[in-house]
């Protein structure tokens, strides 16, 4: 199944702690902002960290939470190319 993902929706963009910090890695919000900027946020301003990065939680209102950093690059790329953006297809299960 394929969704859109409107890139104008208003999200909340979590990081989760490192250990170090917080003990119970309990997510952190961080913004609420358009699904566009979350996605730069995560890519442009996260980049030299790449464990916030692999830490990054979009929650969105309309649908599901978004927690994979290859579809919050997707995003990224959609949002790059100012195109609309469908989420990617599902991987097929490791053998």
């Amino acid at each position: 199944m394929t969704v859109d993902h409107d890139l104008e929706e208003i999200v909340d963009l979590f990081a989760i702690g490192r250990p170090m910090r917080n003990a119970g890695l309990m997510p952190v919000k961080v913004a609420t902002l358009p699904l566009r900027k979350a996605v730069a946020v995560v890519i442009e301003d996260w980049s030299d960290d790449k464990f916030r990065q692999l830490s990054a939680v979009i929650q969105r209102q309309a649908g599901p939470a978004i927690r994979s950093l290859d579809d919050i690059r997707h995003l990224y790329d959609c949002a790059c190319a100012d195109t609309g953006c469908h989420r990617r297809p599902a991987r097929p299960a490791d053998p």
